[in-house]
């Protein structure tokens, strides 16, 4: 028996589009667009990504640099769609050019708020965030994951007296869960479902200036909601059911609006339910394999190379001799570490039976487990929990820091250490992660797995810590952002206008 709610489910599944725009469109040259590709392809091993947010950023590096390093403020609709066209994320001779006017005026209303007070690097963010979200539409999406939250929201409980903000809370988590939002992603989605007016390309200039105040204020408060520890043990609590959403999802791309024929069959629904999760981690498993090689030059190109490139001086210069072993560790080790972290990761296939319950629950409409939050710990508890933190934290890096000394490490290489160390374990932790995203969360871990998780949670936690003040040094991104990709897509330019010009001549030429 399908639920109403999954039948209305599938009536508003959007048709799959088949009529072409009308054009002009923008068209350039095979070749251009090899070498466009070609170019993203090394920029993103110096810049690691996550791969769901690898076009957006894309396209705020796209639109940071016409605005101010190029100047092209007049045609950046057209530039950046051409931009797009030559690197390889969007189809060549497909797109219209008359979509280059929506793109500019989504540009210009996030421009005009930067001017008035928004941090130019958030106000691309979000820029780029509308213009993925115009440029590569997916309805489907957006509703399944609404449809998530509906039922989800109900049933999430706070064990406490009062929580501010409480509905917006598991409306964070939920996309948190269910759709891997980073914090500019989060943030922009919470601004929005407190001020839809927002969205889109059509708000006046003067619309938006009378809003200005309101805006801000707004935003700091999302701020504040997507920044809190809630919001995380909430979204936690709600990965496996964000599995059940995403089979769905799964099943809705498939079969459209028919889907409701699938889902009324048990049978047929619980044999396609097995066939999308061992594709699903096939995928994820190929996927986690390129991730992983893909942190591996990231790591030895932007930071190790670079530490080491400062401890042989320092070495040499300042102490008067060299530990080759020290250097050679420093080189060598974590990318090792980091390979053997995202190559031996193992698969969990007893759970598949699970997901075809949980998702034949929500098929069913049957009501979900309630979600209980506890309060946040007492002072006298939190006190202890931090001693406790402490001992771990002085535990994991006193013994190293026993065997670097052991070893006769230096103060450098004993600091550079630690820092590749805590990088490598938090990258190495959030591939792994992400290995399991089509996976049930285990309701009994280990106890070997508590133990390693005790003392490898203060590595990790120093490693976020490490990469979230420290992203942006990254002197490669400098080198290619500054003095090469500017003279490589003018040449681009000229290169492809050469081809083209080649090209229309050539019949009257023979």
């Amino acid at each position: 028996m399908v639920s109403e709610e999954i039948q209305r489910l599938c009536k508003r599944v959007p048709p799959a589009e088949t009529e072409q725009e009308p054009g002009p469109y923008i068209t350039v040259e095979h070749l251009t667009g090899r070498f466009g590709a070609m170019y993203e392809k090394v920029r993103s091993l110096v810049d690691y990504k996550e791969y769901h947010v690898i076009r957006r950023s894309a396209i705020k590096r796209i639109v940071n640099r016409q605005l101010y390093l190029e100047r092209a403020s007049g045609n950046i609709g057209v530039a950046l769609l051409r931009d797009l066209v030559e690197s390889g994320y969007l189809p060549n001779n497909r797109v219209p050019e008359s979509r280059a006017a929506t793109v500019l005026r989504i540009i210009n209303k996030w421009t005009l708020l930067g001017r008035e007070g928004l941090a130019t690097s958030l106000a691309l963010e979000f820029a780029a965030i509308e213009i993925e979200r115009f440029l590569y539409p997916d309805l489907l999406t957006d509703l399944v994951a609404e449809a998530f939250f509906k039922e989800t929201e109900p049933f999430v409980v706070y064990q406490t007296a009062k929580v501010g903000n409480a509905p917006l809370i598991p409306y964070a988590a939920c996309r948190r869960s269910f759709l891997s939002e980073d914090q500019p992603g989060l943030l922009y989605a919470l601004l929005v479902r407190s001020i839809p007016d927002i969205a889109g390309s059509e708000v006046s200039e003067a619309a938006l200036l009378s809003k200005v105040q309101h805006i801000f204020q707004t935003l700091r408060m999302v701020d504040g909601i997507a920044t809190d520890p809630l919001v995380w043990k909430v979204s936690t609590r709600l990965k496996n059911h964000a599995l059940y959403y995403s089979v769905l999802l799964e099943v809705l791309r498939l079969y459209g609006s028919g889907a409701e024929i699938i889902f009324s069959d048990e049978e047929k629904l619980t044999e396609l339910i097995r066939e999308i999760i061992e594709k699903k981690q096939r995928q994820q498993r190929k996927l986690i394999t390129v991730s992983g090689r893909r942190a591996v030059i990231y790591l030895l190109l932007t930071k190790i190379l670079l530490g080491v490139l400062l401890e042989w001086p320092y070495e040499r210069f300042i102490l008067g001799s060299e530990n080759y072993l020290a250097l050679g560790t420093n080189a060598l080790f974590h990318p090792i570490l980091l390979f053997l972290m995202v190559t031996f990761v193992g698969t969990e296939r007893k759970g598949v039976q699970r997901v075809i319950d949980g998702v034949s629950a929500i098929v069913q409409g049957k009501e979900m487990k309630q979600v209980f939050i506890r309060p946040p710990a007492s002072q006298a508890t939190f006190f202890f929990v931090v001693c406790f933190y402490v001992l771990l934290f002085a535990a994991s890096f006193g013994a190293i820091l026993w065997a670097l000394i052991a070893l006769h490490f230096n103060f450098a290489s004993i600091l550079l250490f630690f820092v590749f160390l805590t990088l490598v374990s938090y990258f190495g932790l959030r591939i792994r992660t992400s290995a399991h995203r089509w996976e049930l969360t285990k309701t009994r871990p280990s106890t070997l797995g508590h133990v390693w998780n005790l003392f490898a949670f203060p590595i990790v936690q120093t490693g976020r810590w490490v990469s979230a003040r420290f992203a942006s040094i990254n002197i490669f991104v400098f080198f290619l952002d500054f003095l090469v990709e500017v003279p490589f897509k003018a040449f681009l330019g000229i290169f492809d206008a050469s081809l083209a010009f080649i090209k229309e001549h050539r019949v009257d030429t023979y």
